[in-house]
């Protein structure tokens, strides 16, 4: 492998998860470079229009030139273009906030969502991840895929055990009617309830979900709303392609 693109694309992400500017000397320490070599891939990325120099602090920090590439790589993907009809539908339905989901190991990536307008309400952004194994939406996924893929999620340091055991005890729990929750998961006070959406290969290629604050989504609400959940992937799935599997809804 190339170990310049790969310090290279290092270097971008830890700009991407940074919320102020960046120097040198404090990404060389944190990646484990050399100050010269840091300073040569971030003037590389600003020559390309991939990062900006600050000169009056000496610091630099991301374009949007990623987030536009981004951007015309999910206009392209189906699944998107396809649900975005079918999240208002279900948001019209329940009010609550409807996110677009897909695997990326290993966790989840929220790739669209409509928002609630509840003053109080649970809405992560487009773009952000996080730990499938936490969420409604990544055991949705998590439930159908092969047991190494399982095996990499499970490498988080939080998870334990007990955590395992549950987690298995839940995928099955999805095979079975098809849909997966989530009570306090990713965020405490945040309840959620997702479903698979199948690709042509009848293989899961995202996830629809819909939470809300655990003082107004309570299990029984999360329960009512599961069947309009499933509606909205068995639709996006029909669209794609395909049919889902038939669940038992007992």
């Amino acid at each position: 492998m190339d170990s310049t693109a790969i310090k290279a694309l290092a270097v971008v992400d830890a700009l991407s998860q940074s919320e102020e500017p960046r120097g040198v000397a404090e990404l060389s320490r944190q990646l484990g470079l050399t100050k010269s070599n840091t300073h040569r891939i971030l003037s590389t990325l600003v020559n390309e229009g991939y990062v900006r120099p600050h000169p009056e602090t000496g610091r630099y920090s991301l374009t949007l030139r990623i987030w536009e590439q981004g951007i015309r790589v999910m206009d392209r993907t189906p699944v998107k273009r396809i649900a975005q009809l079918h999240l208002k539908t279900l948001f019209s339905q329940h009010k609550e906030t409807v996110l677009l989901s897909v695997l990326a190991f290993p966790d989840v990536l929220y790739v669209d969502k409509v928002e609630s307008e509840f003053p109080v309400r649970a809405s992560p952004r487009i773009g952000w991840r996080a730990p499938a194994w936490r969420t409604a939406s990544g055991k949705a996924l998590l439930a159908y895929q092969p047991e190494e893929v399982l095996a990499r999620t499970i490498e988080d340091p939080l998870f334990t055990q007990a955590n395992l055991t549950e987690l298995r005890r839940e995928l099955t729990e999805v095979r079975q009617r098809g849909f997966a929750l989530s009570f306090n998961g990713l965020r405490y006070g945040v309840n959620s309830v997702a479903a698979p959406i199948w690709g042509p290969d009848k293989f899961p290629v995202a996830s629809i979900s819909a939470s809300g604050p655990s003082e107004r989504v309570l299990e029984e609400q999360l329960l009512e709303m599961s069947s309009a959940v499933l509606n909205a992937a068995t639709q996006i799935s029909n669209s794609l392609g395909t049919s889902s599997p038939v669940f038992n809804l007992d």
